[in-house]
């Protein structure tokens, strides 16, 4: 399985990260404390708390196109 830790600042941030992965037709989840939601469910994705860490997951290792779309969600580390 794969995991991608991802972060939305507000609800419109939500909304960006939900209009991204609706381009894609891979089965998705978003995971955020106790709840995991079906990532192209809009109503799934507007009940998450974003201020809890917000983690997306793929069955398989996604393409390229994909990660290049989701890089803006991709917290910065800090090293």
């Amino acid at each position: 399985m794969f995991s991608l830790s991802i972060s939305a600042i507000n609800k419109n941030g939500l909304m960006e990260i939900f209009e991204t992965i609706s381009r894609f037709h891979d089965q998705i989840l978003i995971r955020s404390g106790d709840y995991t939601v079906d990532a192209h469910s809009l109503i799934g994705v507007f009940s998450l708390d974003i201020n809890k860490p917000m983690e997306l997951l793929m069955e398989k290792e996604p393409d390229e196109s994909f990660l290049q779309a989701m890089s803006k969600f991709i917290p910065a580390t800090v090293s």
